[in-house]
């Protein structure tokens, strides 16, 4: 039996490599968008569109729709999420609620939802470099993916032992977009999403579930990729 990975921003680069290459390894997923579906299609992929998961009801439905098709949700991976650079001085209070819904609400209200559907399995959430060392304009950003790091550490310590808690910290993501968003930046650093993804796979492995509220620094020299996808 596949085991059924449910993906979240599934439109975005990184959401969509995965599905792409989680599709491959032959897991049944399910990616839901906050939109209309991406162009991909795959007998082992299916989509929720229309789907804003910083509304509990949206986000309890949703997930409540994979369990009634598929049954047992096994892995649950945190990705939808948004970034936006301000200065403190530039940035307001409704800023900060705006990365906070995105970047924290999506989550907790996924994970919650999800683990009324879980007996084993792995939850991985995206976290950000930031939220450890945030630089100039990173304020409500990093904000909200600290909220994710606190929130991965003590699910981590409240979840059975069948189920994993984890994160993936990246730097600056290599996507189409921050290419164009920073055309003079160095490269060179920047973290792929095939190297996302195959830290994701191992945490979804039988290797990996021996870890649990781990973080894994996504940097170009850190993460090297624990398996091959």
């Amino acid at each position: 039996m596949k085991k059924v990975i449910v993906v979240t921003g599934a439109t975005g680069a990184l959401g969509l490599d995965t599905v792409k290459k989680l599709a491959r390894k032959n897991f049944t997923v399910v990616g839901i968008c906050r939109g209309k579906m991406p162009d991909f299609e795959h007998d082992n992929v299916s989509y929720i569109e229309n789907c804003d998961l910083s509304i509990k009801e949206q986000a309890d439905n949703a997930i409540a729709e994979v369990a009634n098709q598929h049954g047992h949700i096994f892995g649950l991976i945190n990705i939808a999420g948004g970034f936006i650079w301000k200065t403190i001085a530039d940035t307001t209070m409704e800023d900060i609620e705006n990365q906070f819904s995105m970047n924290f609400k999506t989550m907790f209200n996924a994970t919650k939802a999800a683990l009324d559907y879980m007996y084993d399995g792995r939850i991985i959430n995206i976290g950000a470099t930031g939220a450890i060392n945030a630089d100039q304009g990173m304020a409500a950003y990093a904000i909200s993916k600290s909220a994710v790091l606190r929130f991965t550490e003590a699910l981590s310590k409240e979840t059975p032992e069948t189920i994993t808690v984890n994160a993936i910290l990246p730097s600056i993501i290599d996507t189409p977009q921050n290419r164009k968003d920073m055309p003079d930046a160095d490269t060179s650093e920047w973290v792929k999403t095939s190297t996302l993804v195959r830290e994701m796979v191992y945490y979804l492995s039988d290797e990996g579930a021996v870890s649990n509220g781990e973080m894994s620094l996504g940097t170009a020299d850190q993460l090297k990729g624990r398996v091959n996808v």
